[in-house]
């Protein structure tokens, strides 16, 4: 019997070797030169787990982390002579965007012809599109870019007419999430950090712009002001190389001829073509996403929609106490929230570090508890030159709403044990005495904040208040500001990553994304509210990130968060 066994084992090995043997050989003998990547959505760092259900029926949306060791794959390829990326529907913000612009450009420095095509191009998709060799639109298609605007939502009107009195107070004279719930009008302040921050955006877009384009500066800048463009006027302005239908494409690189591959079935080549697979790395790729909020995470479609504390720490531990995993990046994409959980998050991240090496990947916006959560002492920072970073300020307040309540026709009387027993209550609005409260709390906090950036970043307190003051600050100019350390995305960060743990350069990673323990995850939001806000977000500007605000920050009195969010300009 067991003889049996050991042979029916000796077959089926051989029958493995045989099978990786004749995949090597196709892999080989391939006639495929072209390959054929479809860009669309959010583009999530890892692809959104869940359990069995996913891996039977793995999503299919595109990953970032995926397609940037695929098109490393690709550069390496002599075999792929063209890459075709087709955009479709594109929602990925500047900073991912300029991750996959680096992307094509390495492998079109590596002699490969890449070639971008799409119905229509926005700002995120033809900032990717500048790393191509070739741009493309259908005669009758649009490329939508004429610039970076940016949008500040003021709330006051509808607030005073809801009867909801705002009474927020702020410490630094940028920290404009106060002015968003308080002013009719936009300060001087606000007026001039935003100027900057567009001011900053467009100069990036207009030098990738001609340096792709081969276009001076000067040129660049006219042709970008005179947008938005049908296909044949951006053709005439030298922003696209040639108006072709995808048909056409295709016929051009032979899809008839079997001479193009998709990038689901080159990925899967890559798996089945080689007789052994180097060990990987495994490491823990750990996300800071949407609202920071206490207590557990707001699902979303890829992935949290925001960051509870309870879930982030038990998930950061859970990457610190295993073994396996050799480091931690941390990928930061989020305007902040609550300054306690922001500050608590920071606590937990501080003492990983001691234990556990951890690199810090700002993608579109780190900022205010965004950026609390990323500086810490000793851990190196990237961040993309288009993130939005910075903004060290806090809010704090209450919504008081004894008029709604009045306009309602509902009363409410309260009976306390103390002149401050109702402190928090909303039907009641602060004295003089109890705003004096407040504004000692938030300079407290205030000073916490910068204290702690200070220290992480090496800097005397001073110079770090200097350039925190609620200021936001794009990626290029924090850098220029000492806020990060490096100009980069996740493609660099795995590069110091493996010199820090002593790896081959091409050394393999597997990417973890280390979730809290079963049994104390929380459920799956499948709330109204959600769809509320996404209704909201595409008929009333501001009104769906109001809700969410709302919604994740119920209850708290102090704010680190940043209203100024890349989906206003990316």
């Amino acid at each position: 019997m067991l003889r049996w066994l050991l042979a029916a084992v000796a077959l089926a090995l051989l029958l493995l070797l045989a099978w990786r043997v004749l995949g090597l050989v196709r892999w080989r003998r391939r006639k495929a030169r072209a390959l054929e990547l479809v860009l669309s959505g959010p583009l999530p760092d890892l692809p959104a787990s869940g359990g069995l259900r996913s891996w039977l029926r793995p999503a299919k949306v595109p990953d970032l982390v995926g397609l940037l060791g695929l098109l490393d794959h690709i550069a390496r390829d002599p075999k792929i002579e063209t890459l075709v990326v087709r955009v479709e529907h594109l929602q990925c913000g500047l900073g991912r965007a300029e991750e996959l612009r680096a992307a094509l450009a390495r492998c079109r420095a590596a002699g490969k012809q890449v070639i971008v095509h799409a119905d229509e191009l926005g700002l995120a998709g033809y900032w990717l599109a500048l790393g191509a060799s070739s741009i493309r639109l259908p005669p009758t298609g649009s490329l939508n870019v004429s610039g970076v605007a940016m949008e500040f939502t003021l709330l006051q009107g509808a607030l005073e007419r809801a009867g909801v009195r705002a009474q927020l107070l702020a410490r630094g004279e940028y920290k404009s999430m106060r002015e968003m719930f308080t002013a009719a009008h936009m300060s001087e302040e606000n007026r001039e950090m935003l100027t900057s921050l567009v001011s900053d955006l467009n100069r990036q877009l207009v030098e990738r712009c001609a340096s792709a384009r081969q276009l001076t500066p000067e040129a660049a800048r006219t042709a970008i002001d005179s947008g938005p463009f049908r296909a044949e006027e951006a053709l005439t302005h030298g922003l696209i190389d040639s108006t072709q239908y995808v048909d056409q494409l295709a016929d051009e690189v032979g899809v008839e001829d079997g001479k193009v591959m998709s990038a689901s079935a080159y990925r899967r080549g890559l798996r089945r073509g080689h007789l052994w697979r180097r060990r990987a790395t495994p490491v823990a790729l750990l996300g800071v996403s949407g609202n920071i909020r206490s207590g557990h995470d707001r699902a979303g479609p890829n992935g949290p929609r925001a960051t509870g504390h309870l879930s982030f720490r038990r998930a950061l531990r859970r990457a610190v106490e295993s073994p396996k995993l050799r480091a931690i990046v941390l990928r930061v994409d989020s305007p902040g929230g609550s300054a306690l959980a922001s500050d608590l998050m920071w606590r937990e991240l501080t003492l990983a570090a001691k234990k556990k090496p951890i690199f810090v990947s700002m993608v579109n916006v780190a900022a205010s508890g965004g950026y609390y959560t990323s500086a810490l002492p000793g851990v190196r920072v990237w961040a993309n030159p288009s993130t939005l970073t910075g903004s060290i300020g806090v809010v704090g307040g209450k919504f008081e709403v004894s008029r709604l309540l009045s306009k309602l026709g509902i009363g409410r009387e309260t009976i306390g044990s103390g002149p401050r027993a109702g402190f928090h209550a909303v039907t009641t609005p602060w004295s003089a005495e109890e705003l004096d409260k407040v504004e000692r709390d938030i300079e407290a906090a205030y000073r916490d904040f910068v204290s702690k950036m200070a220290t992480a970043r090496g800097l005397p307190f001073e110079a770090l208040e200097r350039v925190a003051r609620g200021r936001v600050w794009t990626g290029s100019q924090a850098l220029e500001a000492s806020l990060v350390d490096t100009l980069g995305g996740l493609w660099d960060v795995q590069a110091a990553l493996r010199e820090k743990l002593s790896l081959a350069a091409d050394a393999p990673l597997r990417w973890v994304q280390p979730s809290a323990p079963r049994g104390l995850r929380p459920r799956r939001e499948e709330d109204a509210g959600l769809a509320v806000s996404e209704w909201l977000g595409a008929h009333v500007p501001g009104a769906a990130d109001a809700l969410e605000l709302a919604t994740d920050l119920a209850g708290e009195r102090l704010f680190a968060l940043c209203p100024v969010h890349p989906k206003r300009y990316g």
